[in-house]
């Protein structure tokens, strides 16, 4: 029995089949058949009860599969700590939420490359729902995205806030000089997000709290598409202003003094404890080091309030 024995066979088991291990190990699935078959001959027992499917394990194998998850720990906490981040290797695939895409995550990257160079880091930019059907399909190893989340099995950290606003173009000529609430917004298009975003459940709320209908919806699965409609006058939309501060300060968009006033939106990263937690909190450190949600924001120079 060896490490690489192991880790086929915890990943094996975690995926549920020995292709989507091959894929995970970057192996081809014949050697990953042949890695269960040489730690069943080595310790005498069967693992599955079906050889040919990863299905369900014996009772042997639910057994050896607790003591894996030990020892691929320890092998990943005592490499983390004790050898040179510069000999770490492998794949990770971190998912990201779009509104980190577009602030820290270039900062982000260069620091995890600089810092493990050997590790193949794979991204995936999608909307919150979507990002955590991926973590629990055992797709994703780490996300970055709007929390919150609970779970016995994760490791959540902090990555700070971004506040958000009602933003839109001068063109449509909303009303100023005066607080507006979601009655007074709701005869123009809301554009965001699809539903499998944070902010489609929160302007929903944000209308609903207040038994105000919207007029219209458009929405897309593209935070950059947002911003270009609403630049473009064809509704309006919630982002945070200091993100947007450049198209603000050129006038392109004007936020709305709305009530009642948003919470802040929160971000975390997440990952699963049973899964390289070293390494794995390595990157969630990078993470809260770069991202700039915990850094408090000021007034941006040249904003302009409808």
């Amino acid at each position: 029995m060896n490490l690489k024995q192991l880790e086929t066979f915890a990943w094996t088991v975690r995926l549920g089949s020995f292709s989507a291990a091959a894929r995970r190990l970057n192996s081809s699935q014949p050697a990953i058949s042949m890695r269960i078959q040489e730690l069943e001959r080595s310790l005498s027992v069967e693992l599955f009860e079906h050889p040919r499917r990863a299905t369900r394990l014996t009772p042997k194998g639910r057994e050896l599969m607790e003591y894996a998850d030990q020892i691929l720990n320890l092998a990943s906490e005592a490499e983390a700590r004790l050898g040179d981040p510069k000999a770490v290797s492998g794949r990770i695939r971190v998912g990201v939420g779009e509104t980190i895409a577009v602030t820290w995550l270039p900062r982000f990257i260069a620091r995890l490359n600089e810092t493990f160079p050997g590790l193949v880091i794979e991204l995936d930019v999608d909307l919150t729902a979507s990002l955590w059907n991926k973590f629990d399909a055992g797709d994703l190893e780490v996300l970055l995205l709007p929390g919150p989340a609970l779970g016995a099995n994760l490791v959540i950290d902090d990555l700070g806030s971004a506040r958000y606003a009602w933003v839109a173009s001068p063109k449509l000529g909303i009303p100023s000089g005066r607080t507006l609430r979601a009655r007074d917004l709701a005869p123009w298009p809301i554009i965001t997000l699809s539903r499998d975003s944070v902010l489609h459940e929160i302007i929903e709320d944000w209308f609903g709290g207040s038994r105000a209908e919207f007029h219209r919806n458009d929405v897309c699965n593209s935070l950059g598409v947002v911003v270009s409609l609403t630049i473009s006058g064809l509704g309006i939309s919630l982002l945070p202003p200091s993100v947007y501060a450049r198209e603000i300060e050129r006038g392109e968009l004007i936020v709305i003094d709305a009530e009642p006033r948003l919470d802040p939106i929160e971000f975390i990263s997440a990952f699963r404890r049973d899964r390289e937690p070293a390494l794995m909190q390595a990157i969630a450190d990078l993470a809260f080091e770069t991202s700039t949600f915990h850094v408090p924001e000021v007034e941006q120079a040249g904003a302009s309030v409808a």
